[in-house]
């Protein structure tokens, strides 16, 4: 081929002459395919070659001077779709480095000869890897790759672009060396992020708006590199650096940026390896690869159908078709179950209960539009005779108000239960006439409250025909993943020869040019999303087309550019839509996943064109459709798809169909709002309408607040209060002060303990100002227990309970007096002060039963019953709370139910009836394991394995009691709040399993045990109610000590915590010292003493009916009695602790477990003693 302008023969393979540096060959306008220079039409698609511009006839202000027609058409063809949005690009700025110097050298006709080749280098580079030259800058230009056409490989593109013009650049500045004398290089930078594209004109000039410092960073990248290299920022290295090879080069110093910025020297192409992003299987084309996974669900059908519940979690990464096999097994079920659905959804993380209102309306047949009345009547009418009770629960659900006494009168807490338990009632009566399927759909993005519901019934199915499915991200772990009627099913994604058998039935069975069908199913790695959505854009990119009975390439295969990341991929095929469609798709994208109809009409006010827009977009198989009557609804077939549709609108415009959906959902559901409180505080708070916005979040709040949403609460009233400061709203009193409490309660929850105290203190402020005494007592107790919660100074805690009485004493209510003494005692109780804790509590409930208030009454007495059994009165506490246990069921008051339950188990056990007890404290953890009460769980567990260990069963005792230990354990990791409640109940579980150990004969791993938890009690975690437990672990170290010989050191442990003891008139840890001093005087000879404090021991353990140290208290002093010669009185003490052993075993009447004590080497020696 002869170079057109020297007419010099250029060697085979060479872009430009050697001789005069001129381009070789012509590029097509209309394809981009490079001719020879004397072809008059393209060899490619056939298009005139002739008139196109030399570079001399480019006029560098015109950007159609300059642009190919090919790129200019798609440009222009495009360009409405994309004016106003935002994109991802890659900035490109290259210039010649010291064109000064070539400028003060050279004649200007030279220098401008010079330039007119370097921009032909630049623009036929640019060009041809699709990037766009907005900008020529005298010795360089500015491009962008992605805008205004969208490419999801725009950073492999430029990079591409910037290694062609430096190798062409090399060849050319040869020439320019020797034909001027003068060194000729270029320099590139490139940095990738977001701009807005702004208008592009007919004349394919486009105004854009950088967004940071997309633009800034890469003409700083190209001012900072090196003559004839190429300088990339971090951000695009991080996505180009599998695609390319780079030089580290550090951080260096940018102009205008105070912080070094990472930069990156591009060297040459590396090989391409990507892991395309995940995304939910797009459906509908043939199931492929999941015979397995269908089996193992038919056959849990199977067992549902016989009775047996079962619980499925289908789990696997996003797109690796967890919903599709899900959808293919209701297909194939059909009526032989109903089945239930439940949507959860990304923004839906803080409305509650959002996936069982779907449950609720399908259950119920509640159909979107039904009047209110209609709604009430078709729940009256289903929920029939056995849920007549639960209907309340169901219409506040529904968020419509509720005309019953009863429920209103129950508080949060109250109110959360019994939806739980109607939710479950509800669904078992469903499953007693047709087997149930349940499936719960994108379980990684459900609300907390839904979760602990699920959770409850899931612990409630076990003998009903009930199959619980679900479907979620590996990240996710939800409540119920356990138990024998339970399995997670993982999906995995599809084999190579799978992947190739789905992209032929995406083809409709059609065939594919194996080697292309190799390269998809290698790229995609058998995610099923990714295989069709690559698919299909070759089909409508006509990459691929039909040609018989088969699909084939248009051109070459390694022409095919099959897309990296389907972010990418989704937004350039949205940009490829029309303009009605693509503006459809993103107003739909605003309203969320799934939209109804109405909505939607109501906001785009397209009349019956929308329906027309929506039928192509289903078409398209982007949209489908949810439901059809009596409203039509449709929901995006992914949600990767809904998102990159609204991430694509600028913010502005996202905020103006925030407010228009907000607005529409008042006017269509105005007769239902509440149901809808925490849409609207979204999309309110996405608009430019702040105070709506704070209405609806705070509603929101109560709502959550309501149903016991804690940490959806938090977030809205956050939220609330960020509207209101950023806006400088005038909050009224009761708001501010509602806002704050809820904020506080919420931030203890989380473990924020002192953000808590901070915002009660804020509270306790505004009811002052505004004498609101009865909020600022409620506030005032809050702030002390916060105060102990974060173990500040005991005064500090006491301080606000003493103020908090002095202000119940300014407004003369003995009810709040009662009360706050109360809570009061028991702090002070739990510090140390027992017996003065328990005078405080016992003045509290005799202002409590002066006013006659039931409530208060109850309230008091429960307080009094923990601090008399502590005291080692377990007769008095069983009597103060007789009755309660009931009454704390009917109003759902779980929290202090399981507090009852607890030392009334303990107190039934201590007076020697150990069934009761234990029954009692069993019933209490199931109560919290149905609830999620973690914290209550531990101390519950190691009650009973307590109960267990004072009847010598060891093994049950140990495994109780290390299931209490961990339980706490984790408690103090995950909730900080908890530390000082955990601590206690660790601290305790602990010493049982030092208790359990000694009894197995295990001595040293006990005082092992010991030791070890004692250094680590010094921490401030476990600071609560240390005395409790310390004492009991003394207990046992004096006992070990007696037992190894050191008598000396064990007394001095003995008489210390004896002492104490005593003054706190714990009559059932004296008791236990003063066997045990019993025992080390005997040691020591001193008789006279040891058998005082041996009888003294037995009569107070008398009193405080504990068996087992009374029959230890009666062998010690048997045994006393022996070793000094009293035969006599030995057996009548061995005969006394005998009778309370056959006492207690008579109240066992378990037979297995009643033998199982009279078994025991302990009590078996206690027996054979009274035979000698």
């Amino acid at each position: 081929m002869k170079c057109s302008k020297c007419q010099i023969e250029v060697p085979e393979g060479m872009k430009f002459c050697v001789e005069c540096g001129y381009r070789v060959g012509l590029i097509c306008p209309e394809c981009g395919f490079e001719n020879s220079p004397d072809f008059k039409f393209c060899g490619n698609c056939g298009f005139g070659l002739t008139g196109i511009p030399k570079s001399a006839d480019i006029d560098y202000s015109q950007p159609h001077s300059y642009t190919p027609k090919f790129l200019a058409d798609k440009i222009l063809t495009t360009r409405s779709s994309v004016q106003g949005e935002r994109k991802l690009v890659t900035v490109f700025f290259a210039d010649v480095a010291g064109f000064t110097n070539i400028s003060e050298k050279l004649d200007p006709e030279d220098v401008h000869k010079i330039m007119d080749g370097a921009f032909k280098i630049l623009m036929d580079e640019i060009h041809r890897y699709e990037g766009t030259i907005n900008q020529f800058t005298g010795d360089g230009v500015m491009a962008l790759f992605g805008a205004p056409l969208a490419h999801e490989d725009h950073v492999q593109r430029a990079c591409h672009a910037a290694l062609s013009v430096q190798k062409i650049s090399a060849a050319y500045g040869e020439k320019v060396k020797h034909d001027h004398n003068v060194d000729f290089k270029m320099r590139i930078g490139l940095n990738s992020g977001p701009v807005v594209v702004g208008s592009i004109g007919n004349d394919l000039r486009m105004d854009y708006t950088a967004i940071g410092d997309t633009v800034n960073l890469a003409s700083r990248m190209e001012g900072t590199a090196d003559a004839g290299n190429i300088r990339v920022t971090a951000h695009t290295y991080r996505l180009a650096q599998y695609f390319f090879k780079f030089k580290p080069l550090g951080k260096i110093q940018i102009k205008g940026k105070e912080a070094f910025q990472e930069a990156y020297q591009l060297l040459e192409t590396g090989e391409a390896a990507t892991r395309l992003e995940a995304s939910v299987a797009r459906g509908l084309t043939k199931l492929v690869g999941r015979r397995r996974e269908m089996e193992i669900l038919i056959s849990a059908i199977k067992n549902v159908k016989q009775g047996h519940a079962q619980i499925v979690d289908v789990v696997g990464e996003a797109g690796v078709g967890k919903s599709r096999l899900v959808y293919e097994f209701r297909e194939k079920i059909g009526n032989e179950a109903v089945f239930l659905t439940g949507i959860c959804t990304h923004h839906g993380r803080n409305i509650n209960f959002l996936p069982v209102i779907d449950l609720i309306r399908q259950s119920f047949g509640i159909k979107e539009g039904m009047a209110e009345k209609e709604v009430r009547e078709q729940i009256q009418n289903k929920a029939g005779e056995k849920l007549a009770s639960l209907v309340p629960f169901y219409l506040n659900l529904l968020s419509l108000k509720v005309d019953d006494s009863l429920f209103n009168s129950l508080n949060p807490e109250g109110r959360k239960n019994g939806t739980f338990e109607a939710v479950k009632e509800l669904l078992l009566a469903q499953s007693q006439e047709t087997p149930l399927v349940v499936f719960i759909e994108d379980i990684h993005w459900i609300d907390k409250v839904s979760e602990e519901l699920l959770t409850f019934v899931s612990h409630c199915i076990k003998e009903h025909p009930i199959l619980f499915l679900t479907a979620y991200r590996p990240e996710a772990d939800p409540g119920w993943a356990q138990g024998s009627y339970y399995q997670r099913l993982g999906i995995e994604t599809l084999s190579h020869g799978s992947s190739i058998h789905l992209v032929h039935n995406i083809l409709g069975g059609l065939s594919l040019d194996q080697e292309l069908a190799e390269k998809i199913a290698e790229k995609t790695e058998g995610n099923t999303f990714f295989i069709e959505e690559i698919v299909r854009e070759l089909v409508e990119q006509k990459e691929i087309i039909k040609s018989g009975e088969a699909y084939v390439c248009s051109k070459s295969i390694h022409d095919l550019v099959i897309p990296n990341t389907i972010q990418g991929l989704l937004a350039s095929r949205m940009d490829r839509l029309s303009d009605d469609l693509k503006q459809t798709m993103q107003v739909a994208s605003v309203i969320g996943r799934d939209f109804a109809f109405t909505l939607l009409k109501s906001i785009m006010e397209l009349g019956d064109d929308l329906r027309s827009h929506l039928t192509n977009l289903i078409g398209l198989e982007i949209l489908y459709e949810k439901t059809l009557y009596p409203d039509l609804e449709y929901i995006f077939k992914h949600a990767f798809t809904q998102e990159v549709a609204y991430e694509s609108l600028l913010k502005q415009r996202r905020r103006e169909i925030h407010g228009r959906v907000a607005r529409a959902i008042e006017d269509i559901y105005v007769e239902n709002l509440g149901q809808h409180y925490e849409l609207l505080a979204y999309h309110w708070e996405q608009s430019d309408y702040p105070k709506q916005a704070f209405k609806y979040l705070l509603l929101a709040g109560e709502k959550s607040n309501a149903n016991q949403a804690i940490l959806s609460a938090r977030s809205f009233y956050e939220k609330a209060l960020n509207v209101s400061v950023k806006e400088s709203f005038s909050l009224d009193p009761e708001t501010e002060v509602q806002l704050y409490r809820g904020l506080a309660t919420a931030s203890v929850l989380v473990g924020d303990v002192e953000k808590a105290i901070e915002e009660n203190k804020t509270a306790v402020l505004v009811c002052r100002k505004h004498e609101f005494v009865g909020h600022e007592i409620e506030i005032l107790v809050y702030l002390a227990m916060n105060y102990w919660q974060s173990g500040k100074k005991y005064e500090e805690c006491i301080l606000f309970f003493d103020t908090a009485i002095e202000r119940a004493l300014e407004l003369k209510s003995k009810v709040l007096e009662s009360q706050v003494l109360a809570l009061k005692g028991t702090y002070v109780s739990a510090f140390g002060g027992l017996y003065q804790g328990s005078q405080t509590i016992e003045k509290a409930v005799e202002i409590a039963e002066a006013t006659g208030d039931q409530r208060s009454i109850m309230i008091t007495r429960i307080f009094k019953g923990n601090s008399e059994r502590w005291l080692g009165k377990p007769r008095e506490a069983i009597e103060s709370t007789e009755g309660f246990i009931e009454m704390l069921k009917r109003v759902s008051m779980n929290e202090m139910l399981l507090a009852v339950v607890f030392f009334r188990g303990i107190a039934f056990a201590e007076m020697g009836k150990f069934e009761e007890g234990m029954t009692m404290l069993e019933e209490g953890i199931d109560i919290c394991e149905k609830y999620g009460n973690i914290l209550l769980l531990g101390r519950l567990l190691n009650s009973l394995g307590y109960c267990h260990g004072e009847l010598y069963q060891t093994e049950h005792a140990l495994e109780l009691n290390l299931k209490s230990y961990e339980v706490s354990r984790k408690l103090m990791e995950m909730y900080p709040m908890g530390r000082q409640f955990a601590g206690e109940v660790v601290a305790q579980a602990n010493v049982n399993l030092m208790e359990n150990l000694i009894d197995q004969g295990k001595t040293e791993a006990a005082l092992k045990r010991l030791n070890s938890f004692e250094a680590e009690s010094n921490s401030p975690d476990y600071q609560r109610a240390r005395y409790r437990w310390k004492t009991r672990m003394k207990i046992l170290e004096a006992q070990i000590l007696i037992d190894q010989g050191d008598i000396d050191k064990a007394e001095n442990i003995i008489n210390s915590n004896l002492k104490l003891v005593q003054e706190q008139h714990m009559m059932k840890f004296e008791g236990r010292y003063l066997r045990l001093l019993g025992e080390a005087q005997v040691v020591q000879n001193e008789n006279d003493a040891a058998f005082s404090n041996f009888n003294n021991a037995i009569e107070l353990l008398k009193e405080v009916g504990n068996p087992r140290q009374l029959w230890l208290a009666h062998l010690s002093l048997a045994n006393f009695h022996q070793k000094s010669g009293r035969a006599d009185l030995a057996r009548e003490q061995f005969m006394a602790a005998n009778a309370v052993v056959q006492s207690t075993a008579d109240g066992l009447k378990d037979k297995s477990l009643r033998q199982s004590f009279i078994e025991t080497p302990q009590v078996q020696e206690i027996i054979n003693s009274t035979k000698l």
